[in-house]
């Protein structure tokens, strides 16, 4: 490939990204396409976008497909390991997504997205015992994780432990205050 032809398909590809960092995700998906065709390009990057963008747009099908040929062509890639995760998740494949959130871990341990992500997909699958495993290991790295929040006072208020639970809602929103012996909600 001469110089001439790298350099356009670069130019190709900052264009590609930069319509998905502004939200083009039908621009970005139809010039990603292009490249990919076109240029017979077998980018790990590429197919990330393609596949994101996908995923932004709900076409969880054609998401999982591209970010599945990213994976194949860098499975060391954090983000695509991970969206791969989310497509599963949103599809209720959660023994996947479970699985795929654990990969993602072990390339970058302290998201506190997937460790988020990962806690909701075993509260969905009724474990949860590991949901509550994860959602603090979320607040071990941030302390004022509003999302394990929720989902530890989901967790406790569902079994019954109103006090734990309303503790949980208080940290995730601020809107109640109680005592031992009462709680108000404030307006």
């Amino acid at each position: 490939m001469e110089n001439n032809d790298k350099n356009l398909i670069l130019k190709k590809k900052q264009e590609a990204y930069s319509l998905f960092k502004n939200y083009d995700f039908l621009k970005a998906i139809k010039l990603l396409n292009k490249i990919i065709i076109e240029d017979d390009l077998k980018d790990s990057a590429c197919f990330f976008l393609l596949g994101t963008s996908y995923l932004h747009e709900k076409n969880l099908e054609l998401a999982e497909n591209n970010l599945k040929i990213s994976m194949e062509l860098n499975n060391k890639f954090y983000d695509t390991v991970h969206n791969l995760g989310v497509v599963n998740q949103l599809k209720s494949n959660y023994s996947e997504a479970i699985n795929l959130y654990y990969k993602a871990l072990e390339l970058n341990p302290k998201s506190l997205g997937t460790l988020n992500q990962l806690a909701e997909c075993y509260e969905k699958s009724k474990s949860f015992e590991n949901a509550k495993k994860y959602y603090n290991k979320t607040l071990e790295i941030d302390k004022d994780n509003k999302v394990a929040f929720k989902g530890l006072a989901r967790i406790y208020l569902k079994f019954g432990y109103h006090k734990q639970g309303l503790e949980y809602v208080q940290k995730s929103s601020g809107l109640l205050r109680f005592t031992e012996k009462e709680f108000k909600i404030i307006t």
